[in-house]
């Protein structure tokens, strides 16, 4: 029998606690990463979203799933936090500075769950899939931001150009100069700065 009107406040009330539940538990996924910089247990998963086990996996199929939704939250949090302004019209120099330092909060802000999410993107299609589209995304913010100064290039020198600028400032990049090379922030940011420079310089010399 269909549902009469009094019941539809009781089945939306139930749909919005559900969907909070979700996100709690998504939301609690992920700052435990960023906390501790590894995969936490679905113990304490709920734990921290004050939930039981059994409600984690009633919310979610599998631990696959609530870490696609947890690497979607913190896409929709860098979207929102780390938006592009327009400067294109920027002089170069200027250009360069502000991109080292927008590339450098945003690369320290994604590590804790970038480096779990990388680590799974072999087992989930749907993760790689998301890194892979973030990936085109840093792309194009650097075609935009140097469009002007790459457009003196015939095409195969600009698309070889671009490559190489997306890979001296890509998050693997980032990661290895933090962790590998052990730099603090502000010398990788200026690392990162110097590649973009020469690299646009090593661009002017071979459009003449």
């Amino acid at each position: 029998m269909a549902g009469t009107a009094d019941d539809q406040p009781f089945v939306d009330g139930r749909r919005v606690r559900s969907e909070r539940s979700r996100l709690a538990i998504a939301r609690a996924l992920l700052d435990l990463v960023r906390e501790t910089r590894q995969m936490p247990t679905m113990d304490a998963v709920a734990d921290r979203a004050n939930v039981s086990r059994r409600s984690v996996f009633r919310h979610f199929s599998d631990t696959n799933e609530l870490i696609v939704a947890a690497t979607h939250m913190q896409r929709d949090e860098v979207f929102a936090r780390f938006h592009s302004r327009d400067i294109s019209l920027l002089p170069e120099s200027e250009r360069v500075t502000a991109v080292a330092q927008r590339l450098g909060r945003l690369w320290e802000y994604v590590t804790p769950a970038r480096a779990v999410a990388g680590s799974m993107r072999s087992e989930n299609s749907v993760i790689d899939r998301m890194l892979r589209e973030d990936d085109v995304t840093h792309s194009i913010y650097l075609s935009t931001v140097f469009s002007a100064s790459l457009m003196p290039l015939d095409e195969a020198d600009r698309s070889l150009f671009l490559q190489s600028m997306v890979s001296a400032s890509s998050w693997p990049t980032w990661i290895g100069l933090r962790r590998d090379q052990h730099l603090t922030v502000v010398q990788a940011r200026r690392v990162v700065e110097h590649m973009l420079r020469s690299l646009l310089m090593a661009a002017r010399l071979s459009s003449n």
